[in-house]
């Protein structure tokens, strides 16, 4: 299930794209820089599991991000919900076992995203909050090609049941009565380990914060099931560094808006599962991008403020934070630190 906003900004440059190379996306302009270098790895990152995981201290976010003439935006929101609501909405898998849903409250995060062309994408990712396992999913395409989609994850893949309209007469009708339907299962020849706990590309921005990468030494291992099959994505911190932002930030009772901010970089590699080394080409999954992410990560809250990766046929591509709406008011991270991360602040 490929996340889309920077997907569809390359289909809508690719006219333009091929006519010379992409230039490299500008870095957020660097105000200080006490960690010059990444700190180093120390082995493999661990996968991601219960303890990693904390609540984000964030309800939405709003990213954009341009190239050329195009412009395209996504929100991201987060919230618990009723196990038993989640267990009535998916679908059930008539030849497979589905992923079993956890007692208790499960996390749907929901991205809509308008995009170039009159298109908009809504999708809730149903996750489980203490492995951030992916449960399923809803996906509804509006505009050129529409479609809508319920998504259970299973045992070693994904059940996927898809309705669309028959013929342009039904293009108005809405996914309720739109009757060319269709039912598959996709299970990749190469699998996951058995106790991996497979996510999706969506709910990679949700599991960044609520991993809180923006820690000293802190790390994240996912596994994800992409159009391409399994991918392992593995995520590096590195310096802290002050970096110029634009985006409103509110809470209850308050807001402000922020034109500097404390960041941790990160750096995610990717490779398809059965091979052993990241490869520039492999599909992430998200955004359209391939190969590699890199993140900067604010300190304090965890929410990923700029990323960039490389785009198909676009090239390069920054994505940046416009909004966040905070659960409870921020702590300034330029005097208080991540708690737990053993720095000072610049």
């Amino acid at each position: 299930m490929r996340a889309s906003l920077a997907a569809t900004v390359a289909i809508a440059c690719l006219g333009l794209a091929g006519a010379g190379r992409a230039s490299a996306p500008p870095e957020p302009p660097t105000v200080a820089t006490p960690e010059a270098r990444p700190e180093a790895a120390g082995g493999a990152p661990p996968s991601v599991t219960a303890s990693a995981l904390a609540p984000v201290l964030w309800r939405e976010l709003r990213y954009s991000a341009r190239k050329f003439i195009f412009t395209a935006s996504t929100s991201l929101t987060a919230e618990r919900v009723p196990a038993g609501t989640v267990e009535r909405l998916l679908p059930r898998p008539p030849k497979a076992t589905a992923i079993p849903i956890p007692s208790g409250d499960a996390v749907a995060v929901t991205t809509a995203t308008r995009l170039p062309f009159g298109r908009d994408e809504t999708v809730t990712l149903w996750l489980d909050p203490a492995t951030g396992a992916a449960l399923g999913g809803e996906k509804t395409m509006l505009g050129g090609n529409p479609y809508h989609k319920l998504l259970r994850f299973t045992e070693g893949g994904l059940y996927t049941s898809r309705a669309a309209p028959a013929s342009g007469r039904e293009d108005h009708l809405g996914p309720d009565r739109w009757s060319d339907r269709r039912q598959y299962l996709t299970r990749p020849a190469v699998q996951p380990p058995e106790a991996a706990a497979v996510t999706d590309a969506y709910a990679l921005l949700y599991l960044v914060s609520a991993a809180r990468l923006d820690r000293k030494d802190s790390s994240l291992r996912l596994v994800m099931l992409t159009d391409e099959g399994y991918v392992e994505l593995a995520f590096v911190t590195g310096g802290l560094s002050r970096v110029r932002v634009s985006f409103d930030e509110s809470w209850p009772g308050g807001s402000r808006q922020v034109a500097e901010t404390l960041v941790r970089s990160v750096r995610a590699t990717g490779h398809a599962l059965g091979t052993e080394q990241p490869r520039a080409d492999v599909d992430l999954g998200f955004l359209g991008m391939r190969g590699a992410l890199t993140l900067f990560v604010e300190v304090g809250s965890g929410i990923p403020v700029v990323f960039s990766g490389r785009a198909e046929h676009v090239g390069n591509l920054t994505v940046r934070l416009d909004r966040a709406v905070l659960t409870a008011a921020p702590a300034d991270p330029a005097t208080n630190p991540a708690p737990g991360s053993g720095e000072e602040a610049p």
